[in-house]
């Protein structure tokens, strides 16, 4: 897999599970926690052949910095830059409206 490639599955991952997350820490549905496990779990085993599925920089750092294979920099681009852009991003998409009218289909918009 390629360096850009695994940045952006971490990053997308990240930021699809951070806006699950955000949406079902908003609605508090009553299975809540059980329902962001499953989500977080089908998005690490579907990333897992590619890039890990880590989601955590830190957590990768502690699990694969210094492994054969990987320089530190690709280390980096993949683990550090693809989930901080990720996380960052599901900021700006749990805004938008598409999403808010997912997560809120009743809510009336003012102005």
């Amino acid at each position: 897999i390629s360096v850009p490639f695994g940045a952006l599955v971490e990053g997308i991952a990240t930021c699809l599970w951070r806006v699950a997350s955000k949406a079902l820490s908003d609605l508090e549905p009553r299975f809540g926690t059980a329902i962001d496990s499953f989500i977080g779990t089908a998005l690490i085993v579907s990333a897992f052949n590619y890039s890990g599925g880590y989601f955590n920089p830190v957590l990768a750092t502690s699990l694969k910095y210094g492994c054969h294979g990987n320089t530190i920099i690709e280390h980096i681009v993949v683990y550090w830059i693809g989930a901080c852009c990720g996380a960052i991003a599901s900021v700006f998409v749990y805004e938008l409206p598409v999403v808010q009218n997912l997560v809120f289909p009743n809510r009336i918009k003012r102005d």
